[in-house]
């Protein structure tokens, strides 16, 4: 497992194998990729606004994954920056990590980034010259304390409308550095040089200011599980919690803020982690009286699971006096949202009913108004006055059956045997934006594969090698609001 480490704390191993990384990255080309994504992102979608820290989360995650690659080590972490311990002096800083500042004309003169071993690019990928910093020079003489950084550490909730650089009491406006004493803004401007313009990850001390970022806002996760991100509707598109980031591709992890909510499902760590275990989710039996909460502080969002054994209609409620909002996510994953609802209940409760296949889901309940608090009781029955819908069968090198995604958040489940060890092909095709998942063997429960675009156009394609046994195949829209017509086949090879 990769352990993010203090960069003053890394030994001389430790700093030789991540200066070797970067390095055998910048040689492929790649890294300047990850300056140019970060360069030509829209500078409103991923600063000065909610997906701030989401979309720089994913983004070092990125290129972690590609450091563990070329250094052969999965288990090599970008180490932060310590902003409280990390001044001119502080050994990061030394010829064999970082270097140091720049010379009378901002030139970086030492270390393994200097003048003649590294030259950073413009937003067009044309060579610009060497790196170049001016410690303290720029507008910001001193970097945060640790006595900031707790300063932050207490704010909630994580952001507030208009989410943007006004946005108070917002924990991301403030880490950011728009409001308070200035946390992330502040490493930009006091490095200079080469970290101030959108090309600023030309810099490598650009990942441990943005690890360090992270790092504070996993510590607050920690410390306030149940205030969620926000916005999760209603914000400019991007921005809300189940839209696609700007400017964030395909990869081993979605494109959402929803996709980089939990650190732990990551595989993050951080070198000082209390070792606490995390706060059991509260678990909801159907058919039982509702289960007593309360939001608490404003903001608060909090989680319920229930487990599903057969395929079935299901409710999923609330009661009491608050205008709760509601959304029901899974099977299996706390990312994957299936539907929600805000007064589909009595009164002003929410409730959702829908045809849910074997597996865990999740309700995440929150009150309509960020601003307000509140009791209420949350529920799921089962409902039995018809029986649950037959599960069409796919036949292996049979004909592909026609279906339609014909309603926003609408899946798909789909059965097929398999009697011999061989490779199989699960494909749609169509004019439709598809995304497949295939779960099994003989359950519907673990996932084992999952593809968006693997097909020709926006069609999704699985292959691999399966063992006999019964499989599942679920087909949704790419989009959560998305409709459309589709053909799914199941082939051999």
């Amino acid at each position: 497992m990769a352990i993010r480490k203090d960069a003053n704390t890394l030994n001389a191993t430790e700093r030789a194998e991540f200066i070797a990384a970067i390095k055998a990255l910048k040689a492929e080309g790649l890294y300047d990729q990850f300056v140019l994504r970060h360069a030509n992102a829209v500078m409103n979608a991923i600063h000065r606004a909610p997906a701030f820290l989401p979309w720089h989360r994913r983004f070092i995650f990125d290129l972690e994954v590609e450091l563990q690659r070329v250094s052969g080590n999965p288990n090599l972490g970008i180490p932060y920056w310590n902003w409280a311990t990390g001044g001119a002096n502080a050994s990061m800083w030394n010829d064999d990590l970082l270097g140091g500042d720049g010379d009378a004309g901002g030139v970086v003169r030492t270390g393994p980034f200097r003048a003649g071993e590294w030259t950073v690019i413009n937003s067009s990928g044309l060579p610009a010259g060497p790196l170049m910093r001016s410690f303290g020079q720029s507008g910001m003489p001193t970097l945060p304390t640790q006595a900031e950084v707790d300063q932050v550490l207490a704010v909630t909730p994580y952001d507030v409308s208009p989410w943007n650089t006004s946005s108070n009491p917002s924990f991301r406006n403030q880490l950011e550095g728009w409001m308070g004493p200035n946390l992330h803004n502040r490493g930009h401007v006091w490095v200079g040089g080469s970290m101030l313009p959108m090309t600023s990850p030309n810099d490598p001390v650009f990942f441990m200011n943005h690890c360090m970022v992270d790092k504070v806002w996993h510590d607050w996760q920690v410390r306030f599980p149940n205030q969620g991100y926000l916005p999760e509707t209603g914000g400019a598109f991007g921005q809300n919690l189940n839209d696609p980031m700007d400017s964030t591709p395909s990869g081993r992890i979605g494109p959402r803020p929803i996709d980089v909510l939990n650190s732990a499902a990551l595989g993050i760590v951080y070198d000082d982690a209390t070792g606490q275990p995390q706060p059991q989710i509260p678990v909801i039996v159907i058919g039982a009286n509702p289960t007593a909460a309360d939001i608490g502080a404003p903001g608060e969002a909090d989680l319920f699971q229930f487990d599903v054994s057969t395929f079935g209609s299901y409710t999923m409620f609330t009661s009491g006096p608050s205008d709760t909002f509601m959304t029901l996510l899974g099977p299996n994953d706390q990312t994957a949202q299936v539907a929600s609802n805000d007064d589909g209940g009595e009164n002003l409760n929410s409730q959702i009913t829908r045809n849910l296949s074997a597996g865990t889901y999740f309700l995440r309940i929150r009150l309509f108004s960020p601003n307000t608090t509140g009791v209420y009781a949350v529920g799921v029955r089962a409902e039995n006055s018809a029986p649950p819908p037959t599960i069409p069968e796919l036949m292996v090198d049979g004909a592909g059956l026609n279906a339609s995604i014909s309603a926003a958040n609408e899946s798909d489940l789909y059965m097929f045997r398999i009697t011999n060890r061989d490779t199989y092909t699960i494909q749609t095709s169509g004019t439709t934006d598809t995304f497949l998942t295939l779960h099994g063997p003989n359950s519907q429960i673990p996932e084992i594969a999952r593809n968006d675009d693997g097909g020709v156009s926006f069609n999704a394609l699985i292959r691999r090698q399966i063992d006999p046994g019964e499989y599942y195949a679920r087909v949704r829209h790419f989009s959560q609001l998305g409709t459309g017509p589709y053909t799914i086949r199941v082939s051999r090879g």
